[in-house]
């Protein structure tokens, strides 16, 4: 269920990126705010993951250290983002922290889930195989 939803929601973003860009293609001239939107967004979450790339090489023997490190870098960027990109006149610094700590709780719920489904598959493996031997 919870790949299903990863599915849905990767191709839902993929869709949005595309239609965004089509309609700057079309719409060049006209002030399109969601393509433009989108693709901003997309530019902001490339940042986020290059940046959380160099930083998951970077661990805490604490998760929650990590986690809030995570958290606090991606609001940073989504803070200046929005002071760049004129966020902040229709959204609160507050909602865009908050947004970030909600993306991270959801991301480390669905990781977590994988992993458990993972290890639960390979110690079944390891069950049929010892039962082999």
């Amino acid at each position: 269920m919870k790949q299903l939803i990863t599915n849905i929601l990767t191709t839902s973003a993929i869709a949005l990126i595309i239609v965004a860009l089509i309609m700057l293609i079309v719409f060049p001239l006209y002030d399109v705010i969601f393509g433009t939107t989108v693709l901003k967004i997309v530019g902001a979450n490339i940042i986020i993951h290059v940046g959380l790339l160099i930083t998951n090489k970077i661990e805490s023997k604490y998760l929650i250290l990590d986690l809030l490190a995570d958290i606090a870098y991606t609001s940073a960027v989504l803070i200046v983002f929005g002071i760049i990109f004129d966020w902040l006149v229709v959204t609160p610094v507050w909602a865009l922290i908050l947004m970030a700590t909600l993306i991270h709780l959801i991301v480390l719920f669905l990781n977590t889930s994988r992993n458990r489904n993972e290890a639960r598959k390979i110690n079944e493996l390891l069950k049929k195989r010892h039962k082999g031997r």
